[in-house]
């Protein structure tokens, strides 16, 4: 069966791999992948990039690709250089895609994958998306990357709202309590305790991805992370859902960021 037509028309089964593809159709599949990078890139098909996740996540975590096709498989997506081409995702306008490239070259467990992840850290994610900060961070400190503790550091020194919030959902506790001495008089802690920190940070990140799904839109600039957080912080522990839809839409609304649809 066309990989690049399984892919591109509802969401692939990976406990089911064997029954979508023959011996000869393997042989193909590290090239559809490189190109259905570009393939989605330009028509934003609702299924490819999830089941492209599916794949490598299977690949590389639940293995129900056979040896002899994953030594095949794997060693020709380094040799054709698809995990370049795939690491643009880090830069996608959209927070799922970037979340699913970071657990994606994380769970490839390859050093080299580091440097990728370094560099969106720095251009993309830092003091700009704290979701995106603590995720990184967290997969490069997983890779043995060298330059995860100087990117801790950061956080730290150059402190501001947007990195307060990338520590907490970063779940370091020591690093946490050191922040919370270090700025206890700042205004941004006054609601938040040391003992919800973690209630806090769970529901800021639902919270944000349910605002931007519920509106259809693309991620969040560092000004409308901001404005996300200043207004998560005064509804955090008061509002009730009761209808999730027109919730989300209204939270959008109230917190006065004006978005592009992404469809």
């Amino acid at each position: 069966m066309n990989f690049i037509k399984v892919f591109s028309n509802g969401l692939y089964n990976s406990k089911e791999a064997y029954s979508y593809f023959s011996e000869d159709e393997i042989i193909n599949i590290p090239f559809d992948l490189y190109n259905l990078i570009d393939i989605d890139q330009k028509t934003e098909n609702e299924f490819i990039f999830p089941n492209i996740i599916e794949f490598l996540t299977d690949l590389y975590v639940t293995l129900n690709i056979k040896d002899k096709h994953f030594k095949y498989i794997d060693s020709k997506l380094e040799e054709i250089n698809f995990w370049k081409k795939f690491s643009e995702y880090l830069y996608s306008d959209f927070l799922y895609k970037k979340e699913g490239a970071i657990l994606a070259l994380a769970k490839k467990r390859s050093t080299s994958n580091c440097k990728y992840l370094e560099d969106a850290f720095i251009s993309e994610y830092y003091k700009k998306n704290p979701i995106l900060t603590a995720r990184c961070l967290t997969e490069l400190f997983y890779l043995k990357s060298k330059k995860a503790k100087e990117f801790k550091k950061l956080l730290v020194e150059d402190f501001d709202l947007i990195n307060f919030i990338s520590i907490l959902l970063f779940d370091d506790e020591e690093l946490t309590k050191k922040v919370l001495g270090l700025n206890k008089n700042e205004k941004y802690l006054q609601k938040i305790r040391a003992d919800s920190i973690q209630n806090f940070t769970m529901n800021f990140e639902i919270f944000i991805t349910n605002v931007q799904g519920a509106n259809k839109i693309k991620d969040f600039t560092r000004d409308e992370y901001i404005k996300s957080i200043n207004y998560f912080e005064k509804i955090y522990s008061s509002y009730k859902i009761d209808d999730f839809y027109s919730f989300y839409k209204k939270a959008l609304q109230e917190m006065e960021i004006s978005h592009n649809t992404g469809l």
